[in-house]
């Protein structure tokens, strides 16, 4: 009897610390770690541009294998899409629209959408974005106007090196004007 108690024991504690080995993530989950680092890069992404600091900005990306594509919002037409797969192109835009714009505040739908890869080496994140640019006082744009505005969706690819988080990839799917309407209720 003694013995048949042991042998129960023994394989009870042995279902108790197999049931106590359930800290690792699901497949295609993200971790608490991969969660705060993306989310910080997304944070630093969005202050670098608010606050027109270009050297943070392009910090959120790897330059090699950089790649940005909007599709200006015109879905069906690749002829009007922007692509650059140079950082220093990005860096350039940038600059031009720091230059043009006095202020600019960017809205983020928050938490973003993350599917990760089976080795946990590279994050699709989607999120939605508003933002609004203004011109200094005295200044208009084209048609009289103070500011502008843009609506849509980002894909960012995410790629891990070296422990570290950062963009690779950015795909803008920018809405049109009846799309901006649409999602506004107007």
């Amino acid at each position: 009897m003694f013995k048949s108690f042991v042998k129960a024991s023994g394989v009870l504690i042995l279902l108790i610390g197999f049931m106590g080995c359930g800290d690792a993530d699901k497949v295609g989950e993200i971790s608490t770690e991969d969660l705060i680092q993306i989310s910080g890069i997304l944070d630093q992404w969005r202050e670098g541009y608010e606050t027109e600091d270009v050297n943070t900005y392009i910090g959120t990306f790897w330059e090699d294998g950089f790649l940005y594509v909007s599709d200006m919002g015109t879905d069906g037409d690749k002829t009007d899409d922007v692509e650059f797969d140079d950082i220093r192109q990005e860096r350039a835009a940038a600059t031009r629209v720091f230059e043009r714009f006095q202020d600019i505040e960017i809205e983020l739908s928050s938490p973003p959408e993350i599917s990760m890869n089976d080795d946990d080496t590279e994050a699709e994140v989607r999120n939605h974005y508003r933002i609004q640019f203004f011109v200094s006082d005295g200044e208009t744009l084209e048609g009289g106007y103070t500011g502008a505005y843009a609506e849509g969706d980002n894909l960012f690819i995410f790629e891990k090196r070296n422990n570290e988080w950062r963009i690779v990839e950015w795909h803008d799917e920018a809405f049109n004007e009846e799309e901006i309407r649409s999602a506004n209720n107007l």
